[in-house]
């Protein structure tokens, strides 16, 4: 569901190849070269990469773009149609 994140971004497949046998787990920081290029500010820092993911969702208002196409798209022809041009219509007639 990466693509979901980001929709940019392109992965290689995952492949059949298994989880490691070892992990490890610790913050990644950033050496001085990479100060402006791929760092990331103090104030967008999370504790979280769900609450990163968030905080971006809130900050493009991607995901609610999508559900309003979604939406849009599954009521076309139906009773919304019918209501918005009928909205239009009376708009109209009031100027």
């Amino acid at each position: 569901m990466r693509n979901v994140i980001d929709p940019h971004r392109h992965y290689k497949k995952m492949g059949k190849a298994s989880a490691p046998e070892y992990a490890q787990i610790g913050i990644i920081q950033e050496g001085p070269t990479e100060y402006y290029s791929a760092r990331i500010q103090n104030k967008d820092r999370k504790r979280t990469l769900v609450d990163e993911v968030l905080a971006g969702e809130r900050q493009s208002g991607r995901f609610k773009k999508k559900y309003a196409e979604v939406q849009s798209s599954k009521t076309s022809g139906k009773k919304a149609f019918y209501k918005a041009l009928k909205d239009k219509r009376t708009k109209n007639v009031k100027r």
